[in-house]
């Protein structure tokens, strides 16, 4: 049995974001493999030891820093699990618990995580757009969209998206989010693994260890087919229209 979990499932999950381990799970099954989905919030004891991957999705400006006092307190066990190779994948401002403070509106300092040399500021506008990305670790582009009220980021580290449309981690780049083993992080919100089946297919290929797999290993055991099917095609249109406005901006 492979089990997920979806953490702070109801105070981060703003766009959809509940569909990202629902869909990893399915994709799961579909290749054979029992998978599960587990929520816990903020209150609920977490044992990530118990978890083969970990899903947070985007939050609220106050609902993230509610969130970053609870995850402190497991500091040491998740960051020792993302050491052994967890695979964990935070969307929109969830990623930001992964660098060393957050900074909010009226300029307090929040400390993080500290897993990355990097710090995010919020401000109270907010940045939003579409956008199309380049994937460090992938061939395909990926697409979503971006609503964040983080000013931006400072550090000097690897950015594993290079936005072609879209804003970056902050002003000065087209770059946004965080690699560090099987983490990933990233500024795109809502159900982007949906939006993305490159993305969730290297996802998937992590958590069972065959990165390096080319051919699609997927089965109809469950029924699915035709989820995949639309999928695929849905991608594809929105990747089309994404990028032709490229050449336009």
């Amino acid at each position: 049995m492979i089990k997920i979990l979806h953490v702070y499932h109801d105070l981060m999950n703003l766009y959809g974001d509940w569909a990202n381990a629902e869909v990893l799970a399915l994709e799961l099954k579909t290749r054979g493999y029992e998978a599960s989905v587990d929520k816990k919030s903020v209150g609920d004891k977490l044992l990530f030891e118990n978890y083969d991957a970990v899903y947070i999705g985007s939050a609220t400006e106050r609902s993230l820093i509610a969130c970053i006092y609870d995850i402190m307190h497991y500091k040491a066990q998740l960051l020792k699990r993302i050491e052994d190779g967890m695979q964990v994948l935070a969307t929109g401002n969830s990623h930001e618990l992964f660098g060393k403070a957050v900074t909010d509106v009226s300029g307090k300092r929040h400390e993080t995580l500290g897993l990355l040399d990097f710090e995010t500021v919020q401000g109270s506008a907010r940045v939003t757009g579409d956008c199309v990305c380049k994937a460090s670790f992938l061939g395909d582009r990926l697409v979503g969209f971006i609503n964040r009220a983080s000013i931006g980021q400072s550090g000097d580290i690897d950015r594993p998206f290079t936005d072609e449309l879209g804003p970056g981690a902050n002003e000065k780049s087209n770059a946004e989010g965080i690699k560090y083993k099987n983490l990933l992080g990233t500024y795109l919100t809502g159900p982007v693994l949906i939006r993305n089946p490159p993305l969730l297919r290297y996802i998937a290929d992590s958590i069972i260890g065959c990165e390096a797999e080319k051919e699609d290993v997927r089965a109809d055991l469950s029924g699915n087919k035709s989820f995949f099917i639309f999928q695929e095609k849905a991608y594809a249109m929105a990747l089309s229209e994404l990028t032709a406005r490229i050449g336009r901006t």
